[in-house]
């Protein structure tokens, strides 16, 4: 049998940035999709949706398929490497289940694509190269059926750990923190949103948010000019748009200072040699960063909600160092930075209506 599991993600910075090409930071979470195959006669792919009670067969034909749903991931898969020139000859019998909370911000789909792209190379016999993988994951996802997100979520599953992405260059630059953040809650919301919309929705807002202000200073570079540079000539365009410059630039900036931290911790972390006094220094600072990214996220970006900044702000009272909502946002899931304090938190977020997880990094796509 074939046991493959992918790991879901949460954003620490850049959230809401990555389709913008901004660098982000992101880690793979000990939250999984898993997929397990065995051979059969027949030359079918027979997949059993586990958690929704949902069958798929695929005729290995070698010819594509139809889609038969709004987001039908696996048949586009199959297609995509077909297009490539993989060949299917033998059926399997496919279970594939999960526990990345479902549709809240965690990149279960994305999940879901990376572990059958990562099962379709294996059993093809070509050699997996995770770049090219995660690719692959976009393409499936996002670019076949003309969606709105970027290629961070794909990248984390595939790589693992706590990843800086540069997604915006001909060949990505992934690099790894090597870095154990301790006492990362998660939190479902159980609020339930509309991911696909509510991306494509703030991307473009985003998008002519930075045209229009590129029509009044041509020299605009989103990447690096000053937020101070073009305070003053905020009032000529429409308040919403200027909402989404301010908070996009800050939380651009919050990314660079948040990678800046990491790497200047680093080796300590890594070795668990900080003294208990650095260690809550360095807690600290970063969970400082992520109130502050939050609070963009919430006041410029608007993609917040009251539940969940009443389970952060909660949380951050009972000890939490910082904390953010996590992925497309309105609903969903959010994180806290909390070593110590995990129990406390566990119980606030449980007692606020949500569904709390203890999470850790997580390595990248594989088989176990």
């Amino acid at each position: 049998m074939i046991k493959i599991r992918a790991p879901g993600r949460i954003t620490l910075f850049g959230e809401h940035q990555d389709y913008l090409n901004y660098p982000v930071i992101s880690m793979a979470i000990s939250k999984y999709i898993y997929l397990k195959a065995e051979r059969i006669s027949d030359k079918n792919f027979l997949i059993n949706l586990a958690d929704i009670n949902k069958t798929i067969e695929i005729p290995l034909t070698n010819k594509e398929v139809d889609y038969e749903l709004k987001r039908d991931y696996l048949r586009s898969g199959y297609n995509h490497l077909l297009r490539k020139g993989f060949k299917f000859e033998k059926g399997y019998k496919i279970t594939i289940s999960g526990d990345i909370p479902m549709n809240a911000g965690a990149a279960s789909s994305s999940a879901l694509v990376i572990a059958w792209l990562y099962f379709l190379y294996l059993i093809s016999k070509y050699k997996v190269n995770k770049s090219q993988l995660a690719l692959d994951g976009y393409n499936t996802e996002v670019k076949e059926f003309g969606e709105a997100g970027g290629k961070m979520d794909f990248f984390t599953s595939a790589y693992g750990g706590l990843l800086n992405l540069n997604l915006n260059t001909k060949i990505p630059i992934i690099k790894k923190f090597n870095i154990i953040l301790d006492g990362i809650i998660l939190g479902d919301s159980l609020e339930k949103k509309n991911t696909v919309e509510d991306l494509k929705g703030t991307k473009i807002e985003s998008i002519k948010a930075f045209r229009a202000l590129k029509n009044i200073i041509p020299s605009f570079n989103r990447f690096n000019t000053p937020l101070e540079e073009i305070k003053g000539h905020l009032r000529s365009i429409e308040k919403p748009y200027q909402n989404k410059i301010i908070g996009n630039i800050i939380n651009r900036d919050l990314t660079k200072q948040a990678k800046n931290l990491l790497l200047t911790y680093k080796s300590k972390l890594h070795k668990n040699i900080l003294s208990k006094r650095n260690s809550i220094y360095f807690y600290k600072k970063l969970g400082n960063l992520l109130i502050k990214h939050q609070q963009q996220l919430r006041d410029n970006i608007k993609i917040s909600t009251k539940k969940i900044d009443n389970m952060i702000s909660s949380c951050i009272k009972a000890g939490a160092y910082g904390g953010k909502i996590n992925g497309s946002g309105f609903g969903g899931t959010m994180f806290v930075l909390a070593p110590g304090k995990e129990k406390e938190v566990y119980k606030i977020i449980k007692e606020l209506g949500g569904k709390p997880y203890k999470i850790k990094s997580s390595l990248g796509v594989g088989t176990f």
